[in-house]
């Protein structure tokens, strides 16, 4: 039953996305991208402006008794003018389901919440399709595995009149820290932006580890917000269903260790809203990424045992900012202007991408006879260490993007994207070590809310 729900999602997702353009292939790389908000639910049943394809199905009444689900596809199909070696397209998306209960409704334990997200992905990466060398994938949602996904199940528990969060369990670190959108294609721009650079141990969403975070409210707009993450690479499994489907307990072997994210946030409230986040992180294991040089041991004067490699004495740490901010109020509702700002810096030591920048802006209510269309646009930087063991070392891979988001209907988005990506790698050299050209790659975005 399970498998033919999912086929069936896979086949409205290609027949959706206006089926489109194009098809494709790819490898398994780090994703950050969130699960959407649930839309509000109403009781209306006109087909065009109602909130979901299949209509309310009695969801109002079970939000009222506390229990609150959504069922969401995400589609991205891309193809590359430009770049690479070949010009090809690829699709990948993913379905996923959530549900939160209310404990206060169901159970009488006020400031109560379960939290559940299964994730289904599918697809292919456009970068392994077309040999674009970009660091950056250009269609964000693919990657970690075409597998059905536990992404979250956790306790949440609030005290002293809601000052105070306690939330425990399997969690995907950016569902708690780090910036939270994803509405742009080019993964630059998109969900967590330390594991964007740092996807071997910070392990963005769909994968979730056990994981305790504290969120503690200082004032009504600042908050200070810790986290300690079980770091240990075996959630990255596709293989092991006890791992990546039901909330096992990995094994320590290789290696294992916590990670641990510090933010504060600021939240402006108002009209002019915004959410501004000042972090960091550190991970216990020293692990150098691959492609830069490791230290070699040497021996003391004298003679005697060699010292011990530095690479084992040292953790991976970094810091961060993201700052979302609304800048205009043009309309009755959501309309207006919005900006972004991330910045990300890793430990150069450890990181073969040490820093990546990102700045983009979005109109909502583009047109007054269209007053839930938006554009965007964005442009961003990723650099490669200046160490690397690679003819990209030093170099900067700069992706622009721009897109116009069409409200279809009610329960159905399209975006309409195009990306231009300079210097893909950093300095535009293949693994091979062939330089290639700027890729020009067009797409467009599906979201159904079902």
């Amino acid at each position: 039953m399970l498998q033919r729900s999912i086929n069936a999602a896979r086949v409205c997702s290609v027949g959706i996305a206006l089926s489109s353009l194009l098809s494709g292939g790819a490898y398994a790389a780090d994703l950050s991208t969130k699960a959407p908000a649930v839309p509000y639910v109403s009781v209306d049943d006109d087909f065009w402006t109602r909130p979901y394809l299949f209509g309310d199905l009695g969801r109002t009444k079970l939000k009222e008794q506390g229990i609150s689900l959504g069922l969401t596809l995400g589609n991205e199909t891309v193809g590359n003018l430009s770049g690479g070696n070949r010009n090809t397209a690829a699709n990948a998306g993913q379905l996923w389901f959530g549900a939160k209960l209310d404990m206060a409704k169901l159970a009488g334990i006020p400031g109560g919440t379960v939290g559940l997200t299964l994730v289904q992905r599918f697809g292919d990466n456009l970068n392994t399709e077309a040999g674009i060398p970009a660091l950056q994938l250009t269609n964000e949602v693919f990657g970690r595995g075409n597998i059905f996904r536990l992404t979250e199940l956790y306790y949440s528990q609030k005290l002293f009149d809601d000052r105070l969060e306690l939330k425990g369990g399997r969690l995907p670190v950016g569902s708690d820290f780090f910036f939270g959108l994803c509405e742009f294609i080019n993964l630059t721009f998109c969900g967590g932006q330390p594991g964007n650079i740092q996807g071997g141990y910070i392990y963005n969403w769909p994968v979730s580890q056990w994981a305790g975070v504290a969120h503690f409210n200082l004032t009504k707009e600042l908050k200070i917000s810790a986290g300690v993450y079980d770091s240990n690479p075996n959630y990255l499994t596709t293989s092991d269903p006890t791992i990546y489907f039901l909330p096992g307990v990995p094994s320590s072997r290789p290696v294992s260790g916590v990670l641990v994210p510090v933010e504060l946030t600021y939240s402006p409230s108002g009209a002019l809203f915004g959410t501004w986040r000042l972090g960091g992180w550190y991970d216990s294991q020293s692990t150098i990424d691959g492609g830069l040089p490791g230290i070699i041991a040497t021996i003391p004067v004298g003679g005697g045992v060699p010292d011990q490699n530095l690479s084992d004495q040292r953790g991976r740490y970094g810091i961060y900012e993201s700052i979302l901010q609304r800048l205009t109020i043009d309309g009755p509702d959501a309309q207006g202007w919005y900006t972004f700002l991330n910045s990300t810096f890793a430990d150069h030591r450890t990181s073969f991408q040490d820093y990546q920048i990102a700045l983009g802006f979005k109109h909502t209510g583009t047109f007054a006879w269209r007053p839930k269309d938006e554009v965007g646009f964005a442009v961003g930087t990723t650099h490669v260490n200046s160490a690397a063991l690679s003819p990209n070392a030093g170099g900067n891979e700069i992706p622009l993007e721009a897109w116009y988001g069409w409200q279809a209907t009610g329960w159905m988005n399209l975006k309409f994207d195009v990306q231009y990506v300079i210097n893909p790698g950093g300095r535009g050299f293949n693994a091979d070590g062939v330089k290639t050209d700027n890729a020009w790659v067009l797409g467009m975005r599906t979201e159904v809310h079902f």
